[in-house]
Order: C-alpha cells, then sequence, then structure tokens
C-alpha cells in the first residue's frame, strides 16, 4: 500500500493534478470527475452510455477555466456519456436539479467553491445529432450540466479504467 501511495504521489507531481495522456494508449486522471487511476484508450465505436470518454473543451470552455484559475486550458476532459442523440436532458430554474429523461442525476450550482460565477444553463434541452452529453460523478465537477452538449468531433478516445482507487 505504501508503493502504491508513493507512485500516487509522484504522478500527481508529474502531471500538476489533472487529468493527463501519459503514452499513446494511457491516461492518468487525479480530478474529482470521475475515479482516480489509470484509464485505456480502446478502438472506437459509437458512444453509447456510461462510456468514458476523453474530449477536447470548445474554446469557451477552456477561456473559462483559464480566467477562473481552474488551470492553463490545454487539457482534455475525462466524463462518461449521460445521453446521447435525441435525449432529453433539464435543469430547473428554481431547485437547480439537473435531470437526464426525467432520472435525476445531480445539482447544478451557481457558483464554485472560490465564488466564481458558473454557467447558467436552465430549462429543456435535447441532445443534436452527432453530439453526446458530458457527465461527472461529481455534481462540482465541470460538465454538460454547465457546458450543455459536445459534438462527437471533440472526442479524441474511448477509454476504459484499468487501476482506480
Amino acid at each position: 500500500m505504501k508503493r502504491k501511495a508513493i507512485i500516487f504521489l509522484a504522478v500527481c507531481v508529474a502531471t500538476k493534478l489533472g487529468f493527463e495522456e501519459v503514452s499513446d494508449i494511457f491516461y492518468l486522471n487525479v480530478t474529482s470527475s470521475l475515479p482516480t487511476g489509470f484509464y485505456m484508450k480502446i478502438p472506437s465505436r459509437e458512444c453509447r452510455h456510461n462510456d468514458y470518454i476523453v474530449y477536447e473543451p470548445s474554446k469557451e470552455v477552456k477561456a473559462m477555466i483559464i480566467e477562473n484559475g481552474w488551470g492553463d486550458g490545454e487539457r482534455d476532459f475525462l466524463k462518461k456519456v449521460g445521453a446521447t442523440e435525441g435525449e432529453k436532458y433539464s435543469i430547473d430554474a428554481e431547485t437547480l436539479k439537473f435531470e437526464i429523461e426525467g432520472k435525476y442525476i445531480g445539482q447544478v450550482y451557481e457558483m464554485d467553491n472560490t465564488g466564481n460565477v458558473l454557467p447558467k444553463l436552465r430549462g429543456e434541452y435535447e441532445v443534436p445529432k452527432d453530439y453526446v452529453l458530458p457527465i461527472a460523478t461529481s455534481a462540482r465537477s465541470f460538465d454538460g450540466r454547465y457546458s450543455g452538449a459536445i459534438p462527437k468531433s471533440q472526442i479524441k478516445a474511448r477509454v476504459v479504467p484499468i487501476l482506480t482507487w
């Protein structure tokens, strides 16, 4: 156990505590978006619910990352596919509940932990053709509840967890 902790700390320092491609097929996640650990790239196919995907954030999201001091805007995101083409998702304006196809996913926050205002998506949406809605297990993670659906063209890889802790 001690050896795993030392390896983990070394890797975290080496990657500056983010999500990082560490080889042509391996990624390391040390964010709270999804389980911490190593993920392996797998052959591409049509994205399905709960697939883990690696994608490049939009220019607007990158600018927000830099502006709010969340990072340098150069890192890719690791999320799960929460909804696919034609599926509906909503954010209730009063309760800030985030739902996909009527199923409660989590809350939406108006500010991050340091007081930065987060984007305000409110209402009902449908995932357009050739888009997916990325979600995370942590409501504090910057996912589709704040940025909306993303074009499939931004997806760099599908990955599977191989070692998480």
